[in-house]
């Protein structure tokens, strides 16, 4: 992790993640105005296909962003590293982990989480209040959800690594708890203004916006060699 911390902070990587910033509050404003106004053919068609397709369109949105996630966290530890043409050479983005990264979002992250919402925001939560549902919307997506959907991810990713149980069993004995803990220190934060403010159709897409951030801290973690 303090590799990620140490690329992030450089002042070059500082504006691109200011610009990205104002972008995803862009984004937030943009859904929000989504849901009443038809805002170009690209997004009617995704707003059908989010009435008509649900499952699909939001794995292949979570198989896309976790992708681009990857790829800018390979390119900012890169960047850490060094800078001279030899380490350059070496430091060539990895495919076969970009693939994974994006595999892992299509047949997991975006259907759990597809469903996972259908359960919170159908039948878990239940209170009138609007204060009340949301607290306990946040605490349900924490404490249940937040264990379930890392263990996953950890457990496609060893399996599309190729370590099978034994590599299913390193991670989650090694890195499930930190990773967990993580995630309530991100999640709850986000979830304030997804589960509040952002129209249902929408949220899965929100968070796979904001899982530009998560989903590059989860493969930083995945791939990282454990001594």
């Amino acid at each position: 992790l303090q590799d990620c911390i140490l690329s992030i902070t450089k002042p070059s990587n500082m504006l691109h993640l200011k610009s990205l910033f104002i972008s995803i509050l862009s984004v937030f404003c943009f859904l929000q105005q989504a849901s009443a106004f038809d805002i170009g053919s690209g997004l009617s068609w995704y707003k059908e296909m989010l009435v008509t397709n649900p499952l699909v369109t939001k794995s292949l949105t979570s198989g896309a962003t976790n992708a681009f996630s990857d790829v800018m966290c390979q390119n900012l530890l890169n960047n850490a590293q060094g800078a001279d043409e030899q380490q350059i050479e070496s430091k060539k983005l990895e495919k076969e982990r970009l693939i994974h990264a994006a595999v892992t979002g299509l047949v997991w992250s975006g259907p759990v989480t597809h469903y996972w919402y259908k359960i919170l925001f159908g039948k878990l939560v239940t209170f009138k209040d609007p204060i009340l549902a949301l607290a306990a919307q946040i605490f349900a997506d924490a404490i249940l959800f937040s264990p379930v959907t890392v263990s996953g991810y950890f457990a496609v990713r060893s399996i599309l690594e190729g370590s099978g149980l034994k590599g299913i069993r390193e991670k989650l004995t090694t890195r499930l708890f930190t990773t967990v803990v993580g995630a309530w220190k991100f999640w709850p934060a986000v979830n304030v203004i997804n589960f509040s403010m952002v129209p249902m159709e929408f949220r899965v897409l929100y968070m796979n916006v904001l899982s530009v951030f998560w989903s590059g801290y989860l493969t930083y973690v995945n791939s990282k060699k454990i001594a």
